[in-house]
């Protein structure tokens, strides 16, 4: 889909759906009983991806049906909510993949430069739409990691 005009909405709503998942899950990992200190490390974090799946596979149904094949746009979003999450887990072990949300973030914002002026594959914009979550969920996870000093 080719835009006339950059689409604010499309540029705010995904970061602030994955903000708003990465402050829930900062809020209610605590409330977990885990003894092991890894699971207990990466609960915030999982509990933000999970709410943030969660917020994705409801908010990709008000998509509207004139981007293009719904169908393909929902592959998007969910590959990029799942998929591009992936390396992330990971970097646990790898030291490389530990800083995986540095390319994630400024990926996205240099894909936003240009996403509008182009008519893309709806599966491409989906994708743009799902890494734009995980985009705002990784900024609110360091938000909320700087606030709770977690």
């Amino acid at each position: 889909m080719k835009w006339e005009n950059p689409p604010l909405a499309l540029f705010a709503i995904p970061p602030l759906a994955g903000l708003f998942s990465a402050c829930i899950g900062f809020l209610l990992a605590p409330n977990f009983d885990i003894q092991d200190k890894l699971l207990l490390d990466l609960a915030p974090l999982l509990l933000s991806w999970l709410t943030l799946t969660i917020f994705a596979s409801i908010l990709m149904f008000r998509i509207p049906k004139e981007w293009g094949d719904p169908k393909e746009m929902r592959y998007g979003v969910l590959s990029g909510t799942i998929v591009i999450f992936l390396p992330q887990i990971c970097g646990m072990g790898l030291l490389l993949c530990a800083l995986w949300w540095i390319p994630v973030i400024c990926g996205w914002v240099f894909v936003s430069t240009y996403q509008w002026k182009y008519d893309v594959q709806p599966f491409r914009t989906g994708l743009w739409l799902g890494v734009g979550g995980l985009t705002g969920m990784f900024m609110g996870a360091w938000m909320m990691s700087v606030i709770l000093n977690v």
